[in-house]
């Protein structure tokens, strides 16, 4: 929107808007009377000299012209972290040298205080190394000059984010001459980027499940919703579901992907959950590492910098743990002692009767998975008579338990003296809920020992 002061004298003049006669220039001019004197001799009597000067009219130009804050004459991209960079040009349409003050006017959310004008080189190109930076610009008549308006995008700025300004050139002559109007605005670039975390590694049992819980990030300024993303998974052998988000589970990465109808929108993190399912009668140490991809598939221009259109990668590795039972049992002679408190070898494997024998059993966990309901079982053979038992364990976190049935259980032994024939019972009771169930395991490496003192009838 152009804005001119002009005097009475030019408002009439074709040249108002154009350089026209330099400013300064002076315009002489003299009459004359013509007549015959009594001789009959042309006279020509000169009036006196009236002289003019021409004055400076100020007049600039600002172009690209117009526009309006919502519909600017000129709209750029920005990038987060760097200057947005809007292109305009000066010129002085004036018929004398003119002096700009560049200012800016800016719509809400937009602070001119951070505008920074520069004056192009001559090539056109804009650099800040070798672009002068102006607060006003001088120019000769009908000169123009091509000027950078800047504006900085902030790094956190949303894709959602505008800039809108207008320069406003004033004329230093004539400070009712102004340009002004010549809105353009900046728009903030999608920048589109996720981070998928982590690798996991967890154990099953066969047959057994396990599953693992990842964090897919929006780290970008831009929402993402699910035709925006690519998801896959490869490798493994087992059988596998996908949760994305409060999606429904599905047996591909791909079908999840579908169910979730969400926003991830910038900085906030979407589960991912992959549960890994494996089948009956693998081997202990048996392992599964299934892969699993993460990207952007949004297409990149200059409008949007998609920095993770290449797959992020991560594994899920499932180990089988499986608890090997192994038992181990060995007789000592307890002489004519029933406390057996100095046990000692029996030479030939020979007993007597009315010899007490003590027999230790070890029951141990060779595997590198817990053992389930771990119990030790003797049974009183014939020819002997029971005196009394107990147990012990390596571990210290349960309790001992006892029984003659294998289904009722005591934490102190009951009393076996004089039987014969029955049926003796240690467990470890590792949730300590008095009885002996799955639930109650024993670690790998862990020992569970059964003492028992018979006599010899």
């Amino acid at each position: 929107m152009k804005r001119l002061l002009l005097t009475a004298l030019l408002a009439v003049s074709s040249a108002a808007l154009a350089a026209g006669t330099s400013a300064g220039t002076t315009i002489n001019n003299t009459a004359s009377l013509e007549s015959v004197d009594d001789a009959g001799q042309d006279v020509s009597t000169p009036s006196n000299v009236v002289t003019l000067t021409v004055k400076h009219v100020p007049a600039v130009d600002v172009t690209p012209d117009g526009g309006t804050p919502d519909a600017p004459g000129q709209t750029v991209i920005g990038i987060p972290g760097q200057n947005g960079v809007l292109t305009y040009q000066i010129k002085n349409p004036s018929n004398g040298p003119d002096t700009y003050d560049l200012t800016t006017q800016t719509q809400p959310g937009t602070d001119p205080s951070k505008v920074t004008y520069y004056l192009d080189d001559g090539d056109g190109i804009f650099d800040p190394t070798k672009d002068r930076v102006v607060t006003t610009i001088t120019l000769q008549p009908d000169e123009q000059r091509t000027f950078y308006t800047t504006y900085p995008v902030p790094t956190d700025a949303t894709s959602t984010t505008s800039f809108t300004l207008t320069p406003v050139a004033t004329s230093t002559t004539d400070r009712q001459v102004q340009d002004t109007g010549n809105y353009g605005r900046i728009d903030t670039q999608q920048v589109l980027r996720l981070t998928f975390t982590q690798n996991e590694a967890g154990s099953a049992t066969s047959p057994g499940s396990v599953t693992y819980t990842h964090d897919l990030r929006n780290t970008g300024n831009t929402p993402l919703s699910a035709r925006d993303l690519a998801l896959t998974s490869e490798g493994g052998s087992w059988a596998y579901t996908y949760q994305v988000g409060d999606g429904t589970a599905r047996p591909t990465f791909a079908d999840a992907l579908a169910a979730w109808t969400g926003k991830l929108n910038s900085s906030e993190t979407l589960p991912v959950r992959v549960t890994v399912t494996a089948p009956a009668g693998l081997a202990s140490s048996t392992q599964d590492t299934l892969t699993l991809s993460a990207a952007i598939k949004t297409v990149a221009s200059s409008a949007t910098d998609n920095q993770s259109s290449t797959p992020q990668r991560l594994t899920d590795t499932t180990t089988i743990l499986k608890g090997i039972p192994g038992a181990v049992k060995s007789a000592q002679s307890c002489g004519t002692d029933p406390a057996c408190l100095a046990p000692t070898a029996i030479p030939d494997a020979r007993v007597a009767p009315n010899q007490y024998v003590l027999y230790l059993v070890t029951g141990n966990n060779t595997g590198n998975g817990a053992l389930r309901r771990p119990v030790l079982k003797d049974v009183l053979p014939e020819h002997l008579k029971g005196v009394a038992f107990s147990g012990s364990v390596s571990s210290t976190d349960g309790q001992m338990l006892y029984s003659l049935d294998n289904r009722s259980w005591t934490t102190t032994p009951p009393s076996i003296a004089g039987a014969e024939g029955i049926e003796i019972y240690v467990g470890y009771d590792s949730d300590k809920d008095g009885t002996m169930t799955r639930d109650d395991t024993l670690a790998p490496g862990a020992k569970l020992n059964l003492k028992l003192i018979t006599v010899v009838k």
